[in-house]
């Protein structure tokens, strides 16, 4: 089922991060661009369909013809399915940070901060001279807040805060949202009362029978809290568009000694390494693929 586009989002896109199109691009782009900023999306989704449609996906103008379809959809599920596009198919292209920062903001808003705090960190750690690190930084902060790391909000939001000085509007979000770093917010938690250990007993009180071992032993129940809670980490080598592509990666990674496997279901043949029990093997794990593949793989967390 589609889920609206709220329409927030390209607002902010377009007020807070306006980019500047190439001089490579068509003249059909910039009209459709226009058209967008103007709010005419109608009329720019109709122009921008029929440049995909006799445009081929190695011409530079069709990762930014997808990223500009993206910005019109009324729906957020055609709006993401184009922006991810963008962002795995066509990495090196001018718009892919665009397409990141689109994907953060439209994960927070579905009520998924996990995947926003992941995206942001993402753009940050994949396009190091984009001039959104900024604004993922803040994005980042936002979801940071939502999934209980105030600590990693704050840093981030500092991060924002010395990135992005010169410009006032975006500023005045960051101190908005960085007024919830307050020092009881921060603080250490305190340190919990020893409630296992009972008062001296002196030895004439002392009555050892069978049934004090089994109540000592059934104490610490709260082991199964922390193996529920305990994430684990895949890593996104590749989308494929053919068997080969994919299979001829799968081979790659597994000489590599990496456990990579093919998810079956849509158009490309996502490239999965992984499962990891912990954030530091499947950065590990990230490296390695990067290196082998190059692209730019990314680190996700399953159930």
């Amino acid at each position: 089922m589609n889920r609206t586009l709220p329409l927030v989002l390209l607002a902010a896109a377009v007020v807070g991060r306006a980019r500047v199109l190439p001089a490579q691009d068509t003249a059909s782009i910039r009209v459709a661009a226009r058209l967008a900023v103007e709010g005419n999306s109608d009329s720019a989704r109709t122009l921008l369909g029929g440049v995909l449609a006799r445009t081929r996906p190695t011409d530079p103008s069709y990762a930014q013809a997808l990223y500009w379809r993206a910005r019109t959809s009324t729906y957020a599920d055609s709006a993401e399915r184009d922006l991810r596009r963008v962002a795995l198919e066509f990495s090196t292209s001018a718009w892919a940070d665009s397409a990141l920062l689109q994907l953060t903001q439209l994960a927070l808003a579905a009520g998924n901060p996990s995947s926003s705090f992941e995206l942001a960190g993402r753009l940050r750690a994949d396009y190091p001279t984009s001039a959104l690190r900024a604004a993922a930084a803040l994005w980042g902060g936002r979801a940071a807040f939502e999934i209980g790391q105030p600590r990693s909000a704050c840093a981030l939001l500092d991060t924002a805060r010395a990135e992005g000085a010169a410009d006032v509007e975006f500023m005045n979000q960051v101190t908005f949202y960085r007024s919830r770093c307050t020092p009881q917010l921060l603080a250490p938690p305190p340190a919990r009362a020893d409630t296992t250990r009972g008062p001296a007993a002196s030895a004439t009180t002392v009555t050892p029978t069978p049934a004090t071992p089994a109540r000592a032993a059934a104490a610490p129940a709260p082991a199964p809290r922390e193996s529920v809670a305990t994430p684990r980490y895949e890593v996104q080598a590749a989308a494929a568009s053919s068997e080969a592509a994919a299979r001829d990666a799968v081979r790659k990674l597994t000489r590599a000694g990496l456990p990579a496997r093919i998810l079956a279901g849509g158009r490309y043949r996502r490239v999965r390494v992984g499962p990891f029990a912990g954030r530091e093997d499947a950065d590990a794990a990230l490296r390695t693929v990067r290196r082998l593949l190059g692209g730019s793989p990314f680190v996700v967390r399953v159930p």
